[in-house]
């Protein structure tokens, strides 16, 4: 964290509370938190099924937060006029840190689901219910700089007709994901990724990731920005392999929202990784975590 900051006590946002009377279970508003845990069948592998994915979408939310933090610190950091490259990025990797950690959490959280052995008993019952549809992860990819067509007809069957659960989500979300776009496109960190090679000198990716590397501000976030990545590409195998494993034991190859898993889940290393071109590569590898 900058050492300009100095954290002071600060006053509640309600005027009006009595902080006499927090207590944990109404804080952290706990019995309203566990009731939204609503099982749809008396299977003993639903309720896991459903904890799991409330847990990673927790700290999806939190992540959408602190990586706001991020990008705001990043763009502040390209406006010191002391420093062509780049200034204080200290505010940045702080926040990235915790970033960090929150993926640690849902990358070990979703593998849990793993341990189900009866997905099919309540399979049906979801519907088109599918991680496609997490409107949260979706923008930590948008943040991220995932380009706009790696989800387009991401359903689509043999007739190119899109599966409901792509229809659905277009529908609700549609107008959110749109103003993300617009938001990020010059506001992500593949964005801020390329704006910081395009200031270092060199000629190639490489060269400029050399002369990065030896600017103390600059380095340290490339460390951060390859952590990212490397956690980011951890949870799209996680989920590629969880999708394998439950739906060979179900026995099918479609998944609940319309997909074939194993083509779309390998997709996003296909079409998207690496979102920073150079910097995962033989020729990045001295950059220490």
């Amino acid at each position: 964290m900058s050492e300009s900051y100095k954290p002071q006590p600060l006053t509640p946002l309600d005027p009006t509370v009595d902080v006499t009377q927090n207590h944990y279970w109404s804080y952290h508003n706990i019995e309203a938190l566990l009731s939204c845990k609503k099982p749809l069948t008396a299977s003993q592998d639903e309720d896991l099924f459903i904890a799991v994915h409330q847990i990673c979408e927790l700290g999806f939310h939190q992540m959408i937060l602190d990586l706001d933090r991020v990008l705001e610190a990043i763009a502040t950091a390209f406006t010191d006029p002391q420093d062509p490259i780049i200034g204080d990025t200290r505010e940045a990797c702080y926040f990235f840190k915790r970033v960090f950690r929150l993926y640690e959490v849902v990358v070990m959280t979703m593998p849990i689901l793993t341990t189900m052995r009866a997905f099919i008993e309540f399979r049906s019952t979801i519907g088109p219910t599918s991680g496609f549809q997490s409107f949260q992860f979706r923008q930590l990819e948008v943040m991220s700089g995932v380009a706009k067509s790696y989800w387009t007809g991401g359903t689509n069957d043999d007739e190119g007709k899109p599966h409901v659960a792509e229809t659905e989500f277009d529908r609700r979300y549609g107008a959110e994901v749109a103003a993300w776009f617009e938001r990020y496109h010059k506001h992500s960190l593949a964005f801020y990724y390329q704006t910081l090679l395009s200031r270092a000198p060199g000629e190639s990716t490489a060269e400029r990731i050399a002369y990065l590397q030896t600017h103390t501000q600059a380095s340290a976030l490339l460390k951060s920005m390859r952590s990212y990545e490397e956690l980011q590409n951890r949870f799209h195998q996680a989920h590629l392999g969880l999708a394998v494993q439950q739906l060979e034991m179900v026995g099918v190859q479609i998944g609940t929202g319309g997909t074939s898993f194993r083509d779309y889940l390998v997709k996003y290393g296909k079409e998207v990784a690496p979102l920073f071109p150079g910097l995962t590569s033989k020729g990045a590898s001295s950059l220490e975590t």
